[in-house]
């Protein structure tokens, strides 16, 4: 009897010890979460869908990039040659109907840092649902003002994914070992990718500016037709440094700083990762961890921190003919 009352004791030791770990390992996987729910969801993609399918194919952009850099040894040939020939002259012209499975078109970089594939996943779906909300008639400026802020909360819910909304001094992006590694060796991939986040802040001063449904739709056109203009006679017209939101979206930097300095650590996040995996001196041994540290400074907010006004100011400079 008494042995008995030890076994079963011992049992439920085992079992809450169990259950403990489990929930703690648990705690740590990155789940994945949907959009808010919204009466705006979808908007964007139901009133510019010729835009909407642009942001599709970006998705591919980035992860073609990053899976070509971890496979193959002639990535600096393919990348600015038929890699860049095939996005800009076939799939750019033909972007995809729906959302592209970075997971399938990047697989070794998946599996590399899945935790980073995350992490942009969840970015992005902060870009869609800002679109969104912009995109909507139903709703006042003062509306769409509390429905940003609150999918900012709903972004920011996801610690173990969101990315500071502290900006970030640019010795992040441009003072490491690795820095600008990428961005010499190829210049016109480097530029569509640049081409790309100027073409996501420039949607929102459009959304924002129109006041009517054609004035929408114009502002909208516009901007997806200087987008083209961009990468024509590349890298000719391609920005030469990394857009920033004060100077690619001024209207939308003033009205939402916080999301406006997301999606520039965002940005910023994307060049490191490329110049990491470009990078000859960071063995193939440590470049998961180089990725991890770098995306953790970039959640972080105490790494490299500067104030909205040095941030503003950067993003001047970084426009500057003189750096051009």
């Amino acid at each position: 009897m008494r042995l008995s009352i030890v076994r079963r004791a011992s049992l439920t030791t085992a079992m809450v010890a169990l259950a403990a770990c489990t929930a703690n390992s648990v705690s740590r996987v990155a789940y994945e979460q949907t959009y808010l729910a919204g009466r705006y969801n979808w908007s964007f993609r139901r009133h510019f869908p010729n835009a909407n399918r642009l942001l599709n194919a970006f998705d591919y952009g980035h992860a073609a990039l990053y899976q070509t850099l971890i496979t193959r040894d002639d990535a600096t040939a393919r990348l600015d040659g038929p890699d860049f020939e095939f996005i800009t002259r076939d799939l750019l012209p033909n972007p995809p109907n729906l959302p592209i499975d970075e997971a399938a078109i990047g697989p070794d970089y998946a599996k590399l840092a899945p935790e980073l594939v995350a992490l942009f996943d969840w970015a992005h779906v902060l870009h869609r649902q800002i679109y969104d909300i912009w995109s909507t008639s139903a709703y006042t400026d003062e509306r769409r003002d509390a429905e940003v802020a609150r999918v900012l909360t709903y972004y920011r819910s996801r610690a173990d994914l969101a990315l500071s909304a502290r900006p970030k001094s640019m010795s992040l992006m441009e003072s490491q070992p690795y820095s600008r590694v990428f961005r010499q060796r190829d210049p016109k991939y480097n530029g569509l990718l640049w081409s790309y986040h100027w073409f996501q802040l420039a949607l929102y001063d459009a959304l924002i500016t129109g006041r009517t449904e054609r004035q929408l739709q114009s502002e909208v056109d516009s901007t997806v037709q200087r987008f083209f203009l961009m990468i024509a006679d590349a890298p000719r017209h391609m920005p030469s440094e990394m857009p920033m939101a004060p100077t690619a979206a001024p209207i939308f930097a003033s009205r939402y700083p916080e999301a406006a300095v997301v999606f520039d650590n965002l940005h910023a996040l994307h060049d490191v990762v490329a110049d990491i995996l470009a990078a000859p001196r960071v063995p193939r041994s440590e470049r998961r961890a180089a990725l991890l540290a770098a995306a953790a400074a970039y959640r972080d907010d105490s790494t490299a921190v500067v104030s909205l006004d040095d941030w503003r100011r950067m993003a001047r400079m970084m426009a500057s003919p003189e750096r051009r």
